[in-house]
């Protein structure tokens, strides 16, 4: 019995090595969730937790992040099961290089046919797979090829549709916040595919990969400030709290994702727990 027990103990000490950040939280963040149209030509493909969005044209289709790596079945099933093919996806957008976002596009990639655009700055950390600071440094994602570059103010169009890249760097170096309208009846809206402004545990002190962190956030907070949109779409269900919003998504009422004040809501949430955290850590650097 004590042989036993030492060898349970021994398993149990194994396994709690070889734990990794987010591994509670990632079976969540995949829950399976039935794709809907958030508003015209803008669905909603991906799990309940990491958000998927897929964009229709008259050429075909754009698709912003691609999930977790174990989720890529589900999007693609998402995309299918709203009549749509996966073959028509021709743009793969990402709004940051973190394996909860990422961590599917190569997949995609390869089965749609699809070209990556992706900032400069997040381009190594998505061709490596590996992102040097923060927890998301001990879970690598599937390394992807970037077909295409984009910077402050790039254009990425198809069919008709244009999105409009922002760097919004902080979460990531090379963040980015993605912009276009949509059409819903005879209304046109804006919208933000945002890409994240989460201090996520990452080192805003003394961060010998990126010193200049924290000054990054600044810098994306002060820019926010100057930005507004009518539909905010955050990368993250929680985030624009997605379960009240589709519970209201019904036929005749007025769409719950037109919401004109939700980014400065949420811009003045994330600001100041990014002090908060900022605060901490530096006393605890001292």
């Amino acid at each position: 019995m004590k042989k036993i027990a030492a060898a349970a103990l021994i398993l149990m000490a194994a396994g709690a090595a070889q734990a990794k950040p987010f591994d509670d939280a990632r079976p969540g963040w995949n829950k399976p969730m039935k794709p809907f149209r958030v508003i015209g030509n803008i669905y909603y493909v991906g799990p309940a937790g990491v958000a998927v969005y897929l964009i229709v044209t008259a050429k075909g289709d754009i698709l912003t992040d691609g999930g977790l790596p174990e989720g890529v079945a589900q999007v693609e099933q998402n995309i299918t099961s709203l009549g749509f093919k996966l073959r028509d996806v021709k743009i793969l957008l990402n709004s940051h290089a973190h394996f909860d976002h990422s961590g599917g596009l190569a997949q995609i990639k390869a089965d749609s046919g699809a070209k990556l655009y992706a900032s400069a700055a997040d381009t190594p950390i998505l061709q490596s797979g590996h992102i040097d600071f923060g927890p998301c440094a001990e879970v690598d994602a599937p390394p992807v090829k970037v077909d295409h570059v984009v910077r402050e103010g790039s254009k990425v169009s198809l069919g008709g549709v244009t999105l409009t890249a922002h760097m919004t760097p902080g979460h990531t170096p090379g963040a980015t916040t993605w912009t276009t309208t949509v059409k819903d009846g005879s209304v046109s809206h804006s919208v933000m595919f945002f890409s994240s402004i989460t201090t996520g545990g990452n080192p805003l002190v003394n961060n010998a990969a990126w010193p200049g962190i924290a000054d990054a956030y600044r810098a994306t907070f002060a820019k926010m400030k100057t930005m507004k949109t009518d539909v905010f779409l955050a990368p993250h269900g929680d985030q624009m709290d997605l379960d009240a919003r589709l519970a209201a998504l019904k036929p005749g009422a007025p769409n719950p994702f037109v919401d004109p004040d939700e980014l400065p809501k949420i811009m003045a949430i994330m600001r100041e727990r990014f002090d908060q955290e900022l605060a901490k850590q530096q006393a605890a650097a001292r």
